[in-house]
């Protein structure tokens, strides 16, 4: 899923297909990989004059809740320059969503303990049995310190409750040690 608002544009160059086609599919990966939203893209490629830097600039630009990432790359090749600065963007965004699960701290006489039950992975969700029997629904965006693809039924989890809209969920899970 692309953010809802992506801009591709050219200055003194065409955009190609190729080119337009490797930039949706990083947002797109970026997308589903983060628990914050991209909720803007911009990605302006310009053909410059410059025989010391490159015949390329990449400028990219994407907002997410309350900040905006810029990155700026200049070469010779374009796809080069996209790859580079997508890898950018995503080391920023990690660096970021490490930064704001920093700020919530997890308190561990709260975190309850269970095992995966059924996993969902085309629809990021799962559930998990707790110590009490009980299923507890999470979605793919609560799980910490692991990638939820990796989840398999059976497998011991840790996880932080609250009562959603539709009865108990986990906040974060993370998977036992």
């Amino acid at each position: 899923m692309l953010p809802l608002d992506v801009h591709i544009e050219g200055q003194q160059v065409e955009i190609l297909p190729e080119w337009r086609e490797k930039i949706e599919e990083e947002l797109a990966r970026l997308q589903k990989h983060y628990h914050d939203p991209i909720l803007h893209a911009r990605v302006e490629i310009i053909g410059t004059k410059h025989h010391r830097h490159g015949a390329f600039e990449v400028h990219l630009a994407a907002t997410v809740t309350g900040d905006t990432i810029t990155i700026t790359r200049q070469g010779e090749f374009v796809h080069p320059l996209l790859v580079e600065a997508f890898d950018v963007l995503d080391r920023r965004l990690l660096e970021r969503s490490h930064a704001m699960q920093r700020e919530v701290k997890v308190h561990e006489e709260h975190a309850r303990h269970g095992k995966v039950l059924r996993v969902f992975p085309e629809k990021e969700y799962g559930f998990i049995e707790a110590e009490d029997g009980s299923e507890v629904y999470f979605h793919a965006h609560a799980v910490k310190k692991g990638k939820f693809s990796h989840l398999a039924p059976g497998q011991k989890v840790t996880f932080g409750l609250e009562e959603g809209d539709k009865g108990p969920q986990a906040n974060w899970v993370r998977v036992a040690d």
